[in-house]
């Protein structure tokens, strides 16, 4: 099989499926980071702002609890930020080009997400 990681992943509506909700949810999470970090925001005072526990924030910023439209809406209102989305074609998703990227050199807890050039 040859083609790009991201062709074979995608090759299939299954694979393409999997591939744009992962592809999502890693998106938000880089927001979500980017924004705490700009705000000078911790996971505790997010928890805070919440009114839950740093754990379940953690749990959120690391992908094992499910973010719904509700729980990322309400991340956003804690952050004094608005969600919006966008739509797009599929293939804007899957170019060989990466949607973000974090600065070498820069640690993942401090870096901001830039979109690609």
């Amino acid at each position: 099989m040859s083609g790009t990681l991201i062709e074979r992943l995608t090759a299939t509506p299954e694979g393409m499926r999997l591939y744009q909700q992962e592809r999502a949810l890693q998106e938000v999470t880089d927001l979500i980071c980017q924004m705490m970090d700009e705000q000078n925001v911790s996971r505790a005072e997010l928890a805070k702002r919440l009114g839950t526990t740093k754990g379940y924030v953690t749990q959120l910023l690391d992908g094992r609890t499910n973010m719904t439209i509700r729980t990322i809406s309400d991340v956003f209102a804690a952050l004094r930020r608005a969600v919006h989305f966008q739509d797009g074609p599929l293939s804007a998703t899957t170019d060989a080009k990466p949607f973000l990227v974090i600065p070498a050199g820069v640690p993942p807890k401090r870096a901001r997400a830039t979109k690609a050039k």
